[in-house]
C-alpha cells in the first residue's frame, strides 16, 4: 500500500512549444515521483501538440 499521496499538476497552455519540454523535464527530474501530469492545450499551432505527444510515451 503505497502511502505517498498523489500529485495532479495542471498545465494549461497555448503555443507553449518554446517552453513546454523545458517544464515537462523539469517535474519529472523531480525526486517526488507519485504524479500525474494534465496538460490542457487551448489549440495551439505551433509544435505544442507534438511535444505533448512524445512526452505522454514516457
Amino acid at each position: 500500500m503505497n502511502l505517498t499521496p498523489k500529485i495532479s499538476i495542471l498545465l494549461s497552455t497555448y503555443n507553449g512549444a518554446k517552453y513546454l519540454a523545458e517544464q515537462l523535464d523539469s517535474l519529472l527530474e523531480q525526486s517526488y515521483t507519485n504524479i500525474v501530469i494534465v496538460i490542457r492545450d487551448d489549440g495551439s499551432t505551433d509544435a505544442t501538440r507534438e511535444i505533448i505527444s512524445l512526452y505522454a510515451l514516457k
